[in-house]
């Protein structure tokens, strides 16, 4: 029976990339990497130790072994993880583009960091696995490293509090270097000089978040204005579209479509370049051109969220704490939404929160969420049934906005830590308006440690779908939902074999439904995991 029993859960990361459609490998993968939500409370080991990965990777089409090395060392408060990749081809040669430039190995730093949010000082550098901010309604369990290690983002936080009534100050970027993804926080403890028990400790912040370009998540390397993801030439300034694919850009070819028939020059004026006057010779030339319509973006897609918050502590003993809290955000140029009352408590081995939220039209809360980098902004094409052109463009999130309505309703979160035995979180928002399409949402994290069945030491399941009209347990994928699975068995004393799964979508033919195989974005690895 315990042989049954670890079969099947050894089976979950692949009864999950069977779900429905056949998925889409990721290009770029490491055991390495945390590429499901953290689980909310989750803490880092103190002291010191070596973790590693012996697996493979595919990169541009090749197959390498993989040696992954990551020490993490603290010393006192400072804290510093190193991520050292070494692949290896068919033929037993290093993979040299990792190592041959002074910022790569900059790169093999994956975090630096000292204390914690509480300290005096405290700051985290490089990777950010996990950014809340106040209670969630800007910024919720956010990530920079979503799509680690194929987009490196150099980001980071720092702030400091102190004993002037409780002044602290908070700063945060995705990246160091392009800055598009920011925050700020600014907090106070105004009556915490006076001789007022109950309210010495309330608290108040004041917090932004701004993404200075939502179209930034795709890279324009020769900065001609058109995105990279559509762009047939993103390494020339001067070349974009490429209607019939044969290499040759649409400005200086004089078959644009591609159908052996010279353009006629009142549609192609390149035509007429190369043949003065031949559109008044009376040949037979093709004037139902229909070009691709690449959309240029001149101007930065800017979204800034600002808001407001308290934290009342009630009741504040050793095995029970009880707070009252809330928050009230503005999305700029759109609407607002607030949190009261809200109640948190923590009793032994349970924390749980309670809240009434409301929303009016044109907000949606936890912008920045996990899965922020992947949803900043969408690339589509559509074909115009009349004419056949063919047009690529961008939508940022911030146009969900237009269609979301006023809504009022609940949040609430459970978590639990049975000793070594079990972790649960559970997340859940229930919101009701007229035409609401985006209100309920709900996030589950479950990690078990079963002590009866020898040599497992975990099994791991995440799934959360955000801000759908309804939640569905017979279709699992839609685009706001995240599927994951985590197994690990141990193999030797510091060894153990290590299994992820992950699944998140897009939308790309804006249908709402996950039905194509380029919409499942996931992440299937297996390797050796060893510890010192």
């Amino acid at each position: 029976m315990k042989k049954i029993l670890l079969l099947l859960l050894l089976l979950i990361p692949l009864i999950l990339a069977a779900q429905l459609n056949e998925t889409v490998p990721a290009s770029e993968d490491s055991l390495s990497v945390r590429f499901l939500p953290p689980m909310p409370g989750e803490e880092e080991e103190s002291g010191t130790s070596m973790t590693g990965v012996l697996g493979s990777i595919t990169l541009d089409g090749v197959t390498y072994s993989q040696i992954r090395l990551m020490p993490e060392f603290r010393l006192w408060k400072l804290r510093v993880g190193l991520d050292l990749d070494f692949l290896v081809d068919a033929d037993g040669n290093v993979r040299g583009d990792d190592w041959d430039e002074w910022t790569d190995l900059f790169y093999k730093i994956y975090y630096l960091g000292y204390g914690d949010r509480s300290d005096p000082i405290y700051f985290k550098a490089l990777n950010i696995d996990d950014y809340s901010q106040a209670n969630g309604l800007i910024f919720d369990h956010y990530c920079n490293t979503l799509q680690y290690p194929a987009v490196r983002n150099t980001g980071g936080f720092a702030g400091i509090n102190t004993n002037m009534m409780g002044f602290g100050l908070e700063g945060f970027t995705h990246n160091i270097v392009k800055n598009q993804i920011l925050a700020a926080r600014v907090s106070l403890k105004p009556m915490s000089q006076m001789p007022i028990p109950l309210f010495k400790n309330l608290s108040f912040g004041l917090n932004v978040g701004l993404d200075r370009d939502q179209h930034g998540k795709y890279e324009d390397k020769d900065g001609d204005k058109i995105p990279d993801v559509y762009d047939r030439f993103p390494n020339n300034s001067n070349a974009w579209a490429d209607t019939d694919g044969d290499g040759v850009p649409d400005q200086t070819d004089i078959d644009i479509d591609g159908d052996n028939s010279l353009d006629d020059p009142v549609v192609n004026p390149y035509v007429d370049l190369v043949y003065p006057g031949i559109g008044g010779y009376g040949f037979d030339l093709d004037a139902s051109i229909a070009a691709d319509n690449l959309t240029a973006y001149d101007v930065p897609k800017r979204l800034m969220i600002y808001s407001m918050d308290y934290r009342l502590p009630l009741v504040d003993a050793e095995y029970f704490k009880l707070y009252n809290y809330g928050e009230i955000a503005k999305i700029d140029g759109y609407g607002s939404g607030y949190i009261f009352p809200g109640l948190g408590a923590k009793f032994s081995i349970f924390e749980s929160r309670l809240e009434m939220r409301r929303f009016s039209e044109r907000f949606l809360p936890s912008w920045f969420d996990h899965l922020y980098d992947d949803q900043r902004a969408q690339y589509y094409m559509v074909t115009d049934p009349d004419s056949g052109q063919d047009t690529y463009y961008l939508e940022a999130k911030e146009s969900r906005l237009e269609e979301a309505k006023a809504a009022f309703g609940w949040y609430g979160s459970l978590s639990a830590k049975l000793m070594n035995i079990a972790k649960l979180v559970v997340e859940f928002q229930d919101m009701y308006g007229e035409g609401l399409s985006t209100g309920k949402s709900l996030s589950g994290w479950l990690s078990v440690y079963p002590s009866f069945l020898k040599n497992l030491e975990e099994a791991s399941l995440v799934y959360s779908q955000k801000n759908v009209s309804y939640l569905s347990f017979t279709r699992l994928r839609n685009p706001g939902a995240i599927i994951g699975g985590k197994l690990s068995y141990r193999i030797a004393a510091n060894a153990s074999l290590i299994g992820r799964y992950s699944e998140h979508y897009t939308d790309i033919n804006n249908d709402g439904l996950i039905t194509l195989k380029e919409e499942v974005v996931s992440r299937l690895s297996f390797g050796v995991e060893f510890k010192f």
